[in-house]
């Protein structure tokens, strides 16, 4: 089942890479990596034990949600 998600994804890349550059593509890649890089400060959150370290990854966190919530918004607004 990994196999197959792993290789549908690369499809996927693969359309976005190969399909003429415009800004939707665009769009829709940088809000897959918000999404990806909200997850990782979340998982780093989680993971933080260090006073210091918790309290930069409480600001990682926040950027990164407010980030990927622009971008969202950003395209749900184009749609309309």
């Amino acid at each position: 089942m990994t196999g197959w998600f792993a290789n549908q994804t690369r499809n996927l890349a693969g359309f976005f890479q190969n399909e003429e550059r415009n800004e939707l593509n665009d769009d829709h890649i940088a809000l897959a990596q918000a999404h990806r890089e909200w997850q990782a400060a979340r998982e780093f959150f989680e993971q933080a034990t260090d006073p210091d370290l918790v309290d930069y990854a409480i600001l990682s966190l926040k950027a990164a949600e407010r980030r990927y919530v622009y971008l969202w918004k950003k395209i749900r607004s184009g749609k309309d």
